[in-house]
């Protein structure tokens, strides 16, 4: 099916690039400063060490220390933490100055790319676009050294070369998308999702088979067990099961926590959020199918396959950060030509607003220590 583009997104998308930009520039720089006073930056001189919070500091150590010093650190991988730290050793910086940086940029260009691209495809608004995904409730994690802003720039990169070429069975695209497929799984295991193409006769995710054939070797190597990053994941109190067990364990904790005692931010993170987003996303990806974009809408599935499992389900808002902005395109995509265009668009804006509220109170429980995704 051709998506039939908005009049009013098609002209913004057609905007000159230097003001496109500089649009983006300013809802990145307003969003930051947001995240800076809301987090108490402008009082607290720790305030970028206090951003060194759980994940991260076993990222600093696979660098500093390797994995044989403390084999449960098999549970990420290695291509991240050896970047930051690669790069942080040229330019005589700290590991987590160096991440921060380099998440922020990477992030800005995944907004900047999702924003493009998603723009000239479905005909909507890209400031629309790059807003949605700059609000998303585990955004702020562009602020720390974990590897989910990376993985998300990387994932838009492959699916723009995948989907938008001119010539996409070119030995080229073919051997980049190869590529791209190969390295994600070494920077987050959701990278294992993307084995799926296989399902849409993309043969370039073979390279995903090649990526797990060489993880279990390593993980041989280092713990004398090819499985043990599952094992690991034990250590870390994260339970086993798969995407059922962790439906029931979230579904549990939906029905569990009573509100008015104190546990609203729990009941949000391991209840309502992880479902809503599973049957918002469902939704979106089977709106993709029906609109012919079918790897789209493998990719979605497979990613939430894989998130939404018990061992996961904790952080899930957090590994479903790539994909969340497909979410408004069904709102944005049908906005323009429908009769309840109104409704549609206060859905967006109701949503956009829900989000980035979200996102500022995690922020700020995570920079202060707690557990926020």
């Amino acid at each position: 099916m051709t998506n039939q583009a908005a009049p009013g997104a098609t002209v913004e998308a057609k905007r000159p690039w230097l003001l496109r930009y500089a649009i983006y520039s300013s809802i990145f720089a307003g969003w930051m400063v947001l995240i800076f006073f809301v987090t108490g930056g402008r009082s607290d001189p720790m305030w970028l060490a206090h951003w060194q919070r759980w994940d991260a500091n076993w990222y600093e150590q696979i660098w500093s220390a390797g994995y044989r010093s403390d084999p449960k650190t098999l549970a990420f991988p290695p291509a991240f933490p050896y970047l930051m730290g690669i790069v942080a050793k040229i330019f005589s910086k700290s590991f987590l100055g160096t991440a921060v940086v380099l998440n922020l940029f990477a992030f800005f260009a995944a907004a900047a790319v999702i924003s493009d691209w998603l723009s000239r495809k479905f005909g909507v608004s890209p400031y629309l676009l790059f807003a949605f995904t700059v609000s998303a409730p585990a955004a702020y994690f562009a602020f720390t050294s974990y590897s989910d802003v990376v993985f998300m720039l990387l994932l838009w990169v492959l699916l723009y070369i995948a989907l938008d070429p001119k010539e996409p069975d070119s030995a080229k695209i073919v051997i980049a998308q190869a590529l791209l497929l190969f390295l994600l799984p070494w920077v987050r295991l959701t990278g294992y999702a993307l084995a799926s193409w296989l399902l849409a006769r993309r043969r370039a995710a073979f390279a995903v088979i090649a990526a797990l054939a060489l993880w279990l070797g390593f993980n041989r190597i280092v713990a004398g067990n090819p499985f043990y990053f599952l094992r690991a994941q034990e250590t870390f109190a994260m339970q086993s099961g798969g995407f059922f067990q962790g439906l029931a364990s979230s579904l549990a904790a939906l029905l569990s926590y009573y509100l008015p005692n104190g546990y609203l931010v729990s009941w949000l993170q391991f209840g309502f959020l992880p479902l809503f987003y599973l049957a918002a996303l469902t939704a979106v990806a089977i709106w993709l199918a029906k609109h012919g974009e079918g790897l789209l809408a493998i990719t979605t599935l497979a990613i939430l396959f894989l998130s939404h499992n018990q061992g996961a389900w904790r952080s899930v808002v957090r590994y479903d950060l790539p994909i969340l902005p497909f979410l408004c395109l069904p709102l944005l995509g049908a906005a323009g030509s429908s009769p309840k265009s109104r409704w549609l668009k206060a859905a967006f804006y109701l949503l956009l607003a829900s989000q980035i509220a979200l996102q500022l109170i995690f922020a700020r429980s995570f920079h202060s220590g707690g557990w926020a995704f």
